[in-house]
């Protein structure tokens, strides 16, 4: 074993022997504000979790979670385990994952990815070209593709720096890197039935009742993302300023892109995926018999449709044009749905009246946000919990915060579907330190975006959002009024 490798093990154990020993020792800590004992020792698990998901990792911190939660008393692993994984939105957040890999595999995104770059418009004009990557990728984010859109556009952006013989490290190509990442998965991020909508929608409705949903907040959602994503463009041209000349498809690679011809499966599937958007967004604006059973399908039920079909029709072999056992198998990305399912009994044990730490939190930022108005308790929001969210995990934040300022909010008298994209749209900025969320972990693992310009390009983002929300606030009133 190499001398390197060596001391990166003994950092990783140091790591878990700290987070273990946050996990069991919290009861030995001083309680605070209206903090029981009890909650002390949910307060160390606590503690305990979100140094592992920085430090350690996503999937094993979670899964040791359950059963140090257990160890406090207030559950057992088996029901903590089921409390997480019967949740509603875990399943619709399962089925979020297989739908996208659905995608993939029938060959959606490729689809439109070549029949974007095939356009004339783009041959020879750096920055329009980088902008339609970004943009196209948003569309198919938005289309359910975004981890399938994402890697893609990276080969087309990684192929384009390549054949102009460009060097790794140009800030052009490592915007463009970084934006297809932003903007795939806000684009995905802001439809209000698949996976992060209803993750974290969920922290809502379980403290106000609250569901978000409607075509109205896929509009609010999308146009932020399209407008931050030209922003972080305009800030890094005009700022820094790097060199463009050589970022251009040639007019050989547009001819290359535009001979490529859809086969009947992606025919098909694009066909179905308009009608599988129609049907979950349509039940919001019209009302009948046929709507209401739409409505009660739901995302599940659209998707296992749409599964069914690809699975029922066969390729000239005689296999699935899909195949649902490799959705399922190779498509659901565990690390994310465990930390979201161990946040779930944690969050019941950290709002439990003989524990005291949402009484606490309460007591603390009662009295701050109250003395405000609506709109500067948004303002306030979008900056602090954006500002937070760069450095502790978005998932941790939105269980921590989301029962706590949404009842204040609400009581002020604010739209809670206004607070909720406000509040959504800070956390889904995430990308400023590698411990921000999962997903920044790719930008700074990626191997030709420097470490440097990885932290440029996310506080870029960070710094979009915020201008970008705080003035889409008025929008957002009013057209979520009439979804409350």
């Amino acid at each position: 074993m190499s001398t390197n490798v060596a001391k990166k093990n003994t950092m990783k154990y140091i790591h878990a022997a700290i987070m273990i020993m946050l996990m069991l020792c919290g009861g030995f800590l001083p309680a605070f504000g209206q903090i029981t004992p009890l909650g002390m020792k949910v307060f160390g698990v606590f503690l305990g979790l979100l140094y592992g998901w920085i430090f350690v990792g996503i999937l094993w911190p979670s899964v040791l979670g359950f059963f140090t939660l257990s160890l406090t008393g207030v559950t057992s692993p088996l029901m903590a385990f089921v409390s997480g994984f019967t949740n509603p939105t875990v399943t619709m957040v399962i089925m979020s994952y297989v739908f996208a890999y659905c995608l993939g595999q029938i060959g959606v995104n490729e689809a439109i990815a070549y029949w974007a770059m095939s356009k004339k418009i783009f041959v020879n004009r750096p920055w329009l070209f980088a902008t339609a990557l970004v943009l196209v990728t948003c569309l198919m984010g938005m289309l359910g593709g975004s981890f399938a859109a994402i890697f893609l556009m990276w080969g087309v952006t990684k192929t384009i720096a390549e054949k102009n013989g460009m060097e790794k490290g140009n800030l052009l190509v490592s915007m463009t890197y970084a934006l297809i990442l932003f903007g795939g998965f806000s684009g995905g991020q802001m439809v209000p039935f698949f996976g992060g909508v209803i993750m974290y929608g969920g922290f809502l409705t379980a403290a106000t009742g609250v569901v978000v949903e409607g075509l109205q907040f896929l509009v609010i959602g999308e146009l932020y993302t399209i407008l931050s994503m030209i922003a972080v463009i305009l800030i890094i041209k005009f700022v820094f300023r790097p060199d463009a000349s050589k970022f251009c498809l040639s007019e050989e690679m547009r001819a290359e892109y535009a001979t490529y011809k859809l086969n009947s499966k992606q025919k098909v599937g694009l066909g179905l995926l308009v009608v599988y958007f129609l049907a979950l967004l349509l039940p919001s604006v019209f009302h009948g018999a046929f709507w209401t059973m739409l409505s009660t399908w739901g995302m599940v039920g659209m998707t296992i449709l749409y599964l069914v079909i690809f699975s029922i029709w066969k390729d000239e072999n005689g296999n699935d044009m899909c195949s649902m056992d490799e959705c399922f198998q190779k498509g659901v990305a565990w690390g994310p749905i465990l930390l979201f399912m161990v946040t779930i009994p944690l969050a019941n044990a950290m709002e439990s009246e003989e524990v005291g730490i949402m009484a606490t939190v309460n007591e603390f930022c009662t009295p701050i946000f109250s003395s405000m108005g609506t709109t500067a308790m948004l303002i306030a929001v979008v900056i602090i919990i954006g500002i937070l969210t760069q450095f502790l995990h978005n998932v941790v934040m939105a269980a921590l915060f989301t029962p706590v300022l949404a009842p204040i909010f609400i009581s002020m008298g604010g739209n809670p579907i206004t607070f909720f994209f406000v509040l959504y749209a800070a956390l889904c900025c995430s990308f400023g330190t590698p411990a921000a969320s999962m997903q920044a972990g790719l930008l700074f693992g990626h191997e030709d975006v420097p470490t440097k310009h990885g932290y440029i390009l996310g506080w870029a983002y960070y710094f979009a959002t915020v201008v970008i929300v705080i003035a889409m606030i008025p929008l957002c009133d009013i057209l979520f009024a009439g979804l409350v």
